[in-house]
């Protein structure tokens, strides 16, 4: 699967009031202003447009339908995510600077000269709250691939942006019982049994991952499947891992969506969870996650995991 991640550099123009988590706030001023950049027709809904079939905006920023024995859900997320800086700063000074993370997976890394244009636009415009007063003007002033600069900003020239090829994980050999930190920096968002989870064991957490890995596959209209023995076994063993230590806890908060006009309530899974076994078997299947984000709102930077101590 193809893979870019990249981090913008921006700096504020005008005074700026921006959410505590900038996750949400990101993705829908992305919507908004790529829907600019690109609608040529202006109508309230994507679906009713002659042009949706072969216009940009929809293949990046809804929801398409799986493809048919993909084995995921009807929906796939967007094939991106936007991941927000770690701090809880809310207020901005003109001249101050902020960053951000974009990954972007599978025909979408064809696509970054689109999310720069769009976040130039979005910096023109204002973001967060008071851009009825010209507040929250940014610019960007870079964007770096592995620390390495790969845009002009004054130019507002993109050089060669290579994508890389994210592997599919595979079990590891089994080896002796190890230990791994989980900390999900940013709320993880599941259901079980039909409803949102308030509980994590290390059986969960891997049908997570597997769920991640087929709806990314599913962009490429490829159909990841496990041989039913390899399922299986892969389960069972997980099965065997015990949690050590859990401080996980739920987070609530709130996002405004523009497009349905109320504010949601959403919230999931942070902290840390300890878990004790064969955890080693499944290191490249953390890893993998740790890049990918796991659970839902995985656009908005939701699921993001680190790793600590896998051993």
């Amino acid at each position: 699967m193809k893979y870019i991640s990249v981090r913008f550099v921006c700096r504020m123009q005008t005074r700026g009031s921006f959410s505590a988590y900038k996750g949400s706030m990101l993705r829908g001023t992305l919507g908004a202003s790529l829907r600019r950049a690109v609608c040529m027709t202006q109508k309230t809904e994507c679906c009713r447009c002659m042009l949706c079939g072969t216009c940009i905006f929809p293949r990046l920023f809804t929801a398409a339908s799986a493809p048919k024995g993909s084995g995921t859900a009807p929906q796939l997320p967007p094939p991106f995510c936007i991941e927000p800086s770690r701090d809880r700063q809310t207020e901005y000074a003109a001249g101050d600077s902020f960053s951000f993370a974009l990954k972007l997976f599978s025909y979408a890394t064809d696509y970054l000269p689109y999310f720069i244009h769009a976040f130039t636009l979005a910096g023109q415009h204002g973001m967060g709250r008071g851009t009825e007063q010209g507040q929250g003007k940014f610019c960007i002033e870079d964007v770096l691939q592995s620390e390495t600069s790969v845009y002009d900003a004054r130019e507002e020239r993109l050089h060669d942006v290579a994508a890389q090829e994210l592997p599919l994980p595979e079990p590891c050999p089994a080896g002796p019982e190890g230990q791994v930190i989980c900390r999900f920096v940013t709320p993880l968002r599941f259901k079980a049994a039909n409803r949102l989870s308030t509980t994590l064991d290390f059986a969960t957490l891997m049908r997570l991952i597997i769920r991640r890995i087929k709806s990314l596959c599913a962009l490429d209209d490829v159909a990841f499947r496990l041989p039913p023995k390899d399922f299986t076994a892969l389960i069972r063993t997980a099965s065997s891992v015990r949690v050590e230590e859990n401080a996980l806890r739920w987070e609530d908060w709130n996002r405004y969506s523009g497009r349905q006009q109320t504010v949601m309530q959403l919230g999931g899974l942070t902290g840390h969870i300890v878990y004790q076994g064969p955890v080693t078997v499944f290191a490249r299947y953390l890893d993998f996650a740790s890049r990918v984000h796991i659970g839902k709102q995985s656009s908005f930077g939701l699921g993001a995991l680190v790793l600590d101590n896998l051993s």
